[in-house]
């Protein structure tokens, strides 16, 4: 199930801070929070990422080196997915009777929130992301174990996002899928980097053809592909291909 939260800058030339997930994290488990304490719990303890969420989308915009995205259009707009019905109807609950979000200094007021109806996702889907896609693996320098983080050029990015999705899809669904086989196959990715709270995380905005598993692709629309997604990673978006061959027409 997935939302649309349309926001409104409180105050004109509002910048919104380039590091932002950590504050929309805390804020929708605050949402939640209001009328369901103990989900609001679970969700912040466990480790399992029962939610996703999009990159602030800003139409109108301008960078300011340093600073952060100074907001040119009226409003801004955040998604929210959970294949947790009770996730996201906690935090439309939580948005309506506290309709603030607050971004270090920057103030937004959401101006309404909407269901997304579900694409349909078939053999050799066309997805784009809507932030980035997460895939970490532990390598081992001397003595001290690392992390690193992956990128789809790769092989064993690969590898490891099959071997994350069957393991997020079997501790939330708790079971497996009966098809576990699925394969992405890269279009373009850019490499971004993101700190939330006190670390870095580097992950990659992307387009790809997903093949195989519809299961698994079902899962991953809800809540996210990769790793670290209730921290705003993974999100992604159908595009629908004939709509698009429609418009350069």
């Amino acid at each position: 199930m997935r939302i649309e939260i349309r926001l409104k800058p409180r105050d004109e030339g509002t910048i919104l801070p380039f590091n932002y997930n950590y504050d929309v994290y805390t804020q929708i488990i605050q949402k939640v929070a209001i009328n369901s304490p103990e989900l609001a719990r679970l969700l912040e303890t466990t480790h399992k990422d029962y939610f996703t969420f999009s990159r602030i989308m800003v139409r109108k915009r301008e960078l300011i080196p340093d600073k952060g995205i100074k907001i040119l259009s009226d409003e801004v707009c955040l998604y929210i997915s959970s294949s947790v019905v009770d996730v996201i109807k906690s935090i439309v609950e939580g948005f309506i009777e506290n309709p603030v979000l607050q971004i270090e200094n920057s103030t937004f007021i959401m101006d309404g929130v909407k269901v997304l109806r579900e694409p349909k996702i078939k053999d050799g889907t066309l997805f784009s992301t809507l932030s980035p896609i997460i895939v970490r693996t532990v390598k081992l320098e001397g003595n001290r174990m690392k992390i690193w983080d992956l990128y789809p050029s790769e092989e064993t990015f690969h590898d490891k996002l099959r071997k994350i999705m069957l393991m997020r899809f079997s501790e939330i669904e708790e079971r497996m899928p009966e098809d576990k086989d699925f394969r992405i196959d890269v279009i373009k990715y850019k490499p971004v980097r993101i700190k939330v709270k006190d670390t870095y995380f580097r992950g990659s905005l992307m387009v790809f053809r997903y093949y195989g598993s519809k299961e698994i692709a079902k899962f991953a629309y809800e809540n996210g592909f990769g790793e670290k997604t209730k921290y705003g990673f993974g999100m992604v978006k159908v595009i629908d291909e004939e709509e698009a061959q429609r418009s350069r027409e």
